[in-house]
């Protein structure tokens, strides 16, 4: 029988109290029983992240504007109303780690006091008011990966642990966020597909719809699955996660050997992108990582190469920028309204690829990528990953390749320039540069 008082004091909310003791009756229930776990987000969540821009910088006294605290947060909110992202689209700020302080003497979670004042629950009304949704971070072990206070999720049945669980869920949700990133720095790899499902459950339990981003799939895919997909359970993850990370902290640059750059995630996501198909869909996505346009390393063309396969992969669009400082050509790119249709589709279909090429001296492809879209028309992208100037290629495609029946006549709009193309009639050439992409919405006329 489990004590109420237990988790009731005058210094506790009876709320968040009630709110335990309906997550620790559903930790109970979720032993013996089947109960969906994910919340179902519908199309791919759209927003801005912490992490690549900003790291784990707790140091605000040197670093004011460049810290990880409250009024960072609260800045890239008002940004992301005032540039007009939040009509486009874009509605989560998503904490990432170091946020978090010492567990309190009660063994409760918080944000670290002085650089959240108002506690995250202030974060979320804040973000609230604004019409925006606030997502955090934790990590499914005892730690999350810069060391900070875990969920611990316990793999086999645990009354004190399952207990502790579910006032730390119950807390979040008292909290208001309306998304939760899981990373699995300091669990046992063994027994994720246990926890990470468990924890999906029990907040699916909690009556409050939260986005699930799950890190479990990674760390299978770069160390059991060595290097491919094949151990991941995916019907599992699709029951259990509303969108996941597959591979390994992009990096702000296009192409960097043996790490991953922008062209390193297009081929691997082309290499397994037959299996990548047939588990992306409407509230179940592959996550990429995040959007690095107006950081540092990536050139205009270069950005657009991220930002267009993220759309035709149906990927979570995550900026991580500094908003205050973005520039209007970076600003253009990032609201695409074009682009973004394609990715925002209600079909959620995952592109295939083909390789159109290699270009000499650099042994780089050249891919075409193709996309059903709801209304029968197919968007198309031919993506160039070299970065040696001068090795343009010349890449073309026919009616057959992206999906049309052959001798189609179609119309071409080049997404990017805004630019109709004109008429074809089964085929279509175009001269293609480096590190750049020509991304097509194709429209069938007979």
């Amino acid at each position: 029988m489990i004590n109420f008082q237990r988790f009731y004091s005058p210094k506790q909310p009876k709320k968040m109290a009630l709110q335990v003791f309906s997550l620790v009756v559903a930790a109970a229930f979720l032993v013996t029983h089947s109960v969906q776990a994910k919340s179902g987000i519908g199309k791919p969540p759209m927003g801005w992240m912490s992490w690549e821009h900003y790291g784990c910088n707790k140091d605000c006294d040197t670093f004011p504007d460049q810290c990880i605290n409250e009024a960072l947060y609260k800045r890239m909110a008002d940004e992301l109303v005032s540039q007009g992202f939040k009509d486009a689209g874009y509605e989560y700020i998503n904490i990432d780690d170091c946020y978090l302080g010492p567990r309190t003497a009660s063994g409760d979670l918080q944000a670290d006091p002085a650089r959240f004042p108002g506690g995250i629950s202030a974060v979320a009304d804040y973000m609230h008011s604004k019409g925006l949704k606030l997502g955090i971070y934790n990590d499914i072990g005892r730690t999350t990966c810069a060391g900070n206070p875990g969920l611990n999720v316990s793999a086999t049945p645990d009354k004190q642990a399952d207990e502790r669980l579910a006032k730390d869920v119950a807390q979040m949700v008292s909290w208001g966020i309306d998304s939760l990133k899981v990373d699995g720095c300091a669990a046992s790899k063994d027994v994720m597909n246990i926890t990470y499902p468990k924890l999906g459950k029990l907040l699916n339990a909690s009556g409050r719809h939260i986005l699930y981003s799950c890190s479990w799939p990674v760390y299978l895919t770069l160390s059991e699955c060595q290097g491919t997909l094949d151990c991941v359970p995916w019907q599992l993850l699709i029951e259990s996660c509303d969108m996941w990370r597959l591979y390994k902290d992009i990096m702000d640059v296009f192409n960097i050997p043996g790490h991953a750059g922008i062209s390193q995630i297009i081929d691997y996501w082309a290499n397994y992108s037959t299996t990548l198909t047939k588990y992306n869909g409407p509230s179940s996505y592959h996550d990429p990582d995040q959007l690095l346009a107006g950081d540092n390393g990536l050139s205009a063309p270069q950005a657009e190469v991220q930002f267009g396969m993220w759309a035709m992969w149906s990927a979570p669009l995550l900026m991580s920028n500094d908003l205050t400082s973005l520039t209007d050509e970076y600003r253009a790119i990032l609201l695409n309204k074009d682009v973004i249709a394609v990715n925002q589709d209600p079909l959620g279909k995952m592109a295939t690829s083909k390789i159109l090429g290699t270009v000499m001296l650099e042994n780089a492809k050249v891919y075409l990528w193709t996309k059903p879209l709801s209304n029968g028309d197919v968007a198309a992208s031919i993506v160039h990953l070299g970065d040696f100037d001068g090795q343009y290629f010349n890449a073309s495609f026919t009616s057959s390749d992206i999906g049309l029946p052959t001798g189609s006549t179609f119309t071409a709009k080049n997404l990017f320039k805004g630019e109709e193309l004109g008429t074809f009639h089964d085929q279509f050439q175009a001269y293609i540069w480096p590190s750049s992409i020509l991304m097509l919405r194709i429209s069938k006329t007979n």
